[in-house]
């Protein structure tokens, strides 16, 4: 098995790192990967060039555990400005912009990218909690190669648990996101823009958000039917046949 792990020797002068790809045999191999991806994607975000892609974060929020790849990272052009700016892309079959639904699953998906970010910047990563949730030896020897590209990148480790530790020192030099996020909308076809959209980071309405997901995975309460104006989402539900909602003439649940 393969996977890919980004590397960049140069990376001052570069916008995007070089993609290697690297062999793993075992699930910590996996997770060093993850790791070793991260720390080099923060390498180029802090150096000259001030830009990441693709970096992969994984937090505890709420009582679970979250992993996501944040598209783009940037760093401030002015000095007034010391965090850096996420960014998240979507890309569209259409030329249209995105109704107010689907804004608002973009929204709270960059909302926990930077939830995540600031967790980890605040060094709230819980080690001990990681290994035993995901089942991991802290241990385990890493594959030759992966340690073999440890070394060239900066951060040379033998375990997992070596690694974790330069993921964790990493983390404590980086300042929380910027309050105002970033979505961008791209044609599918050949990514040529189509809108951007701003907005502020809202704690109070993300965990709302997190709660009320929660409470449906966990058994807590009931699924909801979608609104009337999102109905267009029933096309794409695989229960749509079966849904109560879709045999009542009016619309409503019998």
């Amino acid at each position: 098995m393969s996977f890919v792990m980004l590397f960049d020797p140069d990376f001052h002068k570069w916008q995007v790192v070089k993609r290697v790809k690297v062999r793993i045999r075992t699930v910590e191999d996996v997770w060093a990967l993850k790791f070793m991806n991260f720390m080099t994607g923060v390498n180029q975000l802090l150096s000259d060039g001030g830009l990441t892609r693709e970096l992969p974060l994984v937090g505890y929020v709420e009582g679970v555990w979250m992993v996501g790849v944040v598209d783009e990272i940037r760093m401030p052009v002015n000095e007034t400005q010391k965090n850096p700016t996420l960014l998240d892309i979507k890309t569209r079959v259409q030329a249209t912009v995105p109704s107010e639904p689907q804004r608002r699953n973009g929204m709270l998906q960059l909302m926990c990218y930077k939830y995540l970010w600031d967790s980890l910047a605040a060094d709230k990563f819980p080690t001990g909690q990681f290994f035993d949730f995901f089942s991991l030896n802290p241990n385990c020897i890493l594959s030759e190669e992966i340690r073999a590209n440890s070394v060239k990148s900066g951060f040379p480790a033998e375990t997992l648990d070596d690694l974790v530790r330069y993921f964790r020192n990493t983390c404590r030099i980086l300042p929380p996101a910027y309050d105002q996020l970033l979505l961008r909308y791209e044609l599918q076809e050949d990514h040529s823009f189509i809108s951007e959209d701003q907005f502020s980071y809202d704690s109070d309405w993300l965990k709302g958000q997190i709660q009320c997901s929660l409470q449906f995975w966990q058994g807590e309460r009931e699924a909801k039917y979608a609104p009337e104006e999102e109905r267009w989402k029933c096309k794409f539900c695989k229960f749509a046949s079966v849904c109560p909602i879709n045999a009542s003439p009016t619309g409503k649940p019998m």
